[in-house]
């Protein structure tokens, strides 16, 4: 079974515990899993890697297989500077990360893992991105469940909404609505450690309905919201 924690910052989240046997997934964030004491194995598109730490790009399918294992693993915004530095540095497919960075995931506290993380990436290498889909992304994530939200955040950016979809599959490498059930995912497990209920946490989150947000974490974590409550409550 799953158990461990779940811990959120500004644009991260980390679950730090066992895993369990989970469903192929992909999500919109980067993941970066590593085994606590020793390597982890993960499958993706019929191949099988075994690393100490792996990177997952966003909207990558895959699967842990060593279940009952000792995890860290690390959620990141692809969107955000350091995302936009590891999709630099590792490109699109799924791959082992680097020992130096490794070492990394072994601290206790997250928030100095993602300093770590960050004081190890070139970040001033990188391009600023677009400033009018940062604004659309940032009004995006404070309403993501709002009726017409993507309209009315490229309006307010200056853009027309097919344009912002294209901005954002440039520069996000994954499709707007994808990254946008991924905020609305965030939202509804923030409420669950909250302590909201499973119906509530889906109102919070912006989904249609219970099943809704269901259907949503299964795809994106490989585990439905009750098996994901029990590391967030």
């Amino acid at each position: 079974m799953w158990a461990g924690r779940f811990e959120f910052g500004e644009g991260w989240a980390v679950y730090r515990g066992r895993t369990d046997v989970n469903a192929p997934h992909r999500h919109a964030a980067i993941q970066i899993a590593a085994g606590r004491d020793s390597g982890i194995a993960m499958r993706s598109d019929g191949v099988v890697l075994e690393a100490r730490a792996i990177v997952i790009p966003p909207m990558v399918r895959h699967e842990f297989l060593n279940a009952g294992g000792e995890v860290t693993a690390l959620y990141l915004e692809a969107e955000l500077p350091l995302g936009r530095a590891l999709r630099r540095l590792m490109g699109d497919k799924i791959a082992p990360l680097p020992e130096s960075l490794a070492r990394a995931l072994s601290t206790v506290d997250p928030q100095e893992t993602v300093a770590t993380l960050t004081a190890f990436l070139d970040m001033g290498a990188q391009e600023s991105p677009d400033p009018r889909l940062a604004a659309a992304l940032a009004g995006l994530r404070r309403s993501p469940g709002e009726p017409g939200a993507i309209s009315a955040a490229a309006k307010a950016a200056g853009l027309s909404a097919p344009r912002l979809r294209e901005l954002a599959r440039s520069e996000l490498g994954i499709a707007l609505s994808q990254w946008l059930l991924w905020q609305k995912l965030g939202r509804a497990s923030r409420a669950i450690a909250a302590g909201a209920s499973l119906a509530e946490a889906a109102a919070s989150g912006g989904f249609a309905d219970q099943a809704h947000f269901s259907r949503t974490m299964r795809r994106m974590f490989g585990v439905t919201p009750r098996v994901a409550a029990e590391t967030l409550n």
